[in-house]
């Protein structure tokens, strides 16, 4: 019964659709950049106005929505089609990649084609109004998946009288600055950190660290029993260890029995493991990744630091820090926990369980954005500026979380017998020819973990299995593929470490295998089979890895990146 004054645009992978529309050059710069996308953020929609059949103007405000951030795992329009029984409409085989040639022979399934892509994403988008409706007391969209992980703990920190300031150290002050798109001063209200946190938080900025990811064999395994393990809930269940600390009570300390695994400490030290030593747990820097040496100097956090000095490393602080917990509450534990009931309460494998599952592992990225000096393309200014910190962004949590899994995974590795082969460590998971069984979990940093599975979820179990197969091809890190794929196993391990196969597909589909392989594989059947991508993309990789050649090289496509698009006013495919 009246014109809006707010519209929200929906579609998925909105760098695609913006890059298509013939004003590009003027839309790109009014909305903003999230994730390599674009999006509306803040309190600056696009503003327009719409002249209606009787040529009476409208003032509109435009926010731009992408559905793909608020996807968990940022799932396909095809993904997100079928979970809402809401399919894509199919194509032709070969079609997708003749659009034109759709167009001119079939208008009205072109159009069909189109449209149904677009409902997709208006349908997700509205039902995620409904989401924050129901469960943040919104009304408008939210922006992404991770943005929510905030919005929620905030607020069962607020039900639950937990002051946020006193959580991250941090005091709310006022602060006025020039608004360019306003063209007027404005005052806002900010947090920043506390003096006492504040004169330590470079020293904590240094001891946060990536994962731990590396590759210890290559090439063929032998045909075993291989084991691929995974952490459950890595990164949520060890910000549950975490406690309010007391910020106004840090203490500045050098001796190594100081950090132990439950107190929140970082320090800058110097270390030597025994010559011996198969899997060295401190974490350095190194041409943009982590090494793990024998001996060196380092900035490390107190899981990691204990862990070195049980397995009888020799350490130096050269200067640490402990933070004493204020009381016993744990801040984050109460957001794991009403995670896992949100879970529950929701249909197991549907889309609202997923999206929980998205929330929660999103609250780990929010604590630590922002500390790494993470450059992002801003397309108002057109240059690159520094990704700003989030709302709960603190560095000696970020640095704590990422050493306690690390050190986890560590003393893992450390007990397993010499007898048996690590292929890899990858972040929180790891892959082996020792059985569960064989596996000792006993030593402080697994008991501390179990206790912390044990709080949030009733189950102390540490370790989940993710796949079972009988022979591994690894060739770096985050480069796996299974080499025998024998023994029923109903699906392979494949970690594609950036290579992108010819044959890939979305849905299981058929293929021919002789398109993909040569009769090195034995016996090819002659008709098409119903194929799992992932088998496809794995036999591909395998059968690249056998018969490659010096100097060989691999090429692939990438879009193009939406500094390009915007700086060159390109098109999205280069």
């Amino acid at each position: 019964n009246k014109w809006p004054e707010t519209v929200y645009a929906a579609a998925h992978f909105t760098r695609s659709d913006l890059a298509a529309f013939k004003d590009f050059d003027k839309l790109n710069v009014k909305f903003e950049n999230v994730q390599k996308t674009f999006v509306t953020i803040g309190n600056s929609p696009y503003a327009v106005k719409y002249t209606d059949d009787s040529r009476n103007q409208h003032k509109l405000k435009i926010r731009l929505i992408d559905t793909m951030l608020l996807s968990p795992n940022q799932f396909g329009l095809e993904a997100l089609g079928d979970l809402y029984k809401f399919p894509k409409i199919k194509l032709p085989d070969g079609m997708i990649e003749k659009m034109d040639q759709l167009l001119k022979e079939d208008p009205s399934l072109f159009k069909d084609y189109a449209i149904r892509d677009a409902e997709i994403a208006a349908l997700h988008a509205w039902k995620m109004v409904g989401f924050s409706r129901d469960h943040f007391n919104s009304k408008k969209p939210p922006t992404t998946l991770g943005g929510l992980s905030v919005v929620h703990i905030k607020m069962l920190w607020d039900q639950l009288g937990i002051d946020a300031n006193e959580v991250l150290g941090t005091e709310t002050i006022k602060q006025k600055s020039w608004n360019l798109q306003a063209g007027r001063p404005v005052t806002k209200r900010n947090s920043i950190l506390t003096k006492s946190a504040y004169n330590h938080s470079n020293l904590a900025k240094e001891a946060y660290h990536g994962g731990r990811n590396e590759a210890y064999t290559f090439g063929f395994s032998d045909i075993a029993a291989w084991s691929d393990f995974d952490l459950q809930g890595s990164y949520t269940t060890a910000l549950a260890a975490i406690r309010i600390p007391d910020y106004s009570k840090i203490k500045v300390t050098d001796k190594v029995s100081d950090f132990k695994p439950s107190n929140l400490g970082v320090a800058h030290i110097s270390f030597e493991f025994p010559d011996d030593t198969l899997f060295p747990c401190l974490p350095v820097d190194y041409d943009d990744g982590l090494i793990f040496p024998l001996q060196g100097e380092t900035y490390a956090a107190s899981p990691e630091i204990s862990l070195a000095k049980n397995m009888g490393a020799k350490i130096k602080i050269h200067y640490g820090v402990i933070l004493p917990w204020k009381n016993n509450v744990h801040p984050f534990e109460i957001f794991s926990k009403d995670i896992g009931d949100q879970r529950k309460r929701s249909v197991k494998g549907s889309l609202e369980e997923r999206i929980w599952k998205d929330i929660g592992n999103s609250l780990y990225g929010k604590i630590a954005q922002g500390l790494k000096d993470k450059r992002v393309f801003d397309t108002h200014s057109k240059q690159s500026e520094l990704l700003p910190p989030s709302a709960v962004t603190n560095a000696f949590f970020a640095a704590y979380t990422t050493s306690l899994v690390r050190a986890v995974l560590g003393e893992i590795l450390h007990n397993i017998p010499k007898k048996y082969t690590v292929i890899n460590a990858t972040t929180d998971g790891f892959v082996t020819n020792a059985k569960l069984e064989q596996l000792s979990l006993t030593g402080p940093l697994c008991k501390l973990f179990s206790s912390l599975r044990k709080r949030i979820s009733g189950d102390p179990e540490i370790l989940e299995l993710k796949h079972f197969v009988l022979q591994v091809m690894c060739w770096k890190t985050r480069g796996q593929a299974t080499g025998d794929v024998s023994g029923g196993q109903s699906k392979p391990l494949l970690a594609k470490a950036g290579i992108k196969p010819t044959y890939e597909f979305n849905k299981d589909r058929e293929i021919d295998w002789s398109d993909i392989a040569d009769d090195d594989w034995g016996n090819i059947p002659d008709k098409p089979l119903l194929i799992p991508h992932d088998e496809v993309s794995n036999h591909w990789i395998v059968d690249l890895f056998v018969n490659r050649k010096p100097d060989q090289k691999h090429s692939s496509r990438s879009l193009t990146s939406l500094r390009d698009l915007v700086l060159k006013n390109g098109d999205l495919l280069p």
